[in-house]
């Protein structure tokens, strides 16, 4: 049987989007910071300087976080197996018999899933929001677009326990 592979969704790309939008940011306020050609004589101006610089720090710092929570979502994936599955997580691999896992309950996003001995949780690596509605971001499954649930609905199946929803 060949490897079943989810990988987080196409959506996770908006994350090094993001990343790129607050890094233009910083650098068009840290140039009014830095601005030779700024009057600088009175207090406000002063005030205005070190708003800038701290914006541009802040949306510097913004960027960095998009950026990792992309690379961490990149580098991450569920590889399911004949016996057992994998989680990937950047260079870590947690290798797991389905014959181990004794329950998978679901509460609200998050999935616990309880082996003989100790347990995993999985969680969306990003959300989708519009207006009051928030989705999680689903998988790709070996390169089709799926939603978030039926890795979870997969796994269990694979694992002979019934998802529980406390």
């Amino acid at each position: 049987m060949e490897p079943i592979r989810y990988k987080p969704g196409e959506a996770i790309r908006w994350l090094e989007t993001a990343a790129d939008t607050f890094r233009k940011s910083a650098k068009n306020k840290g140039k009014d910071a830095v601005d030779p050609g700024r009057d600088r004589s009175d207090f406000k101006k002063v005030g205005a300087n070190v708003a800038d610089a701290a914006g541009a720090l802040f949306d510097l710092g913004r960027s960095a976080w998009a950026d990792m929570l992309h690379r961490q979502a990149e580098a991450s994936e569920y590889v399911l197996q004949e016996n057992h599955f994998d989680v990937v997580k950047g260079g870590s691999i947690k290798s797991v018999e389905y014959k181990r896992v004794t329950e998978i309950s679901a509460k609200g996003d998050s999935v616990s899933i309880l082996l003989d001995k100790g347990n995993l949780v999985i969680k969306p690596y990003a959300y989708i929001v519009s207006g009051r509605v928030k989705v999680p971001v689903g998988w790709s499954r070996n390169g089709l677009e799926v939603p978030y649930e039926l890795m979870i609905e997969e796994l269990a199946a694979r694992c002979g326990v019934k998802l529980t929803n406390p």
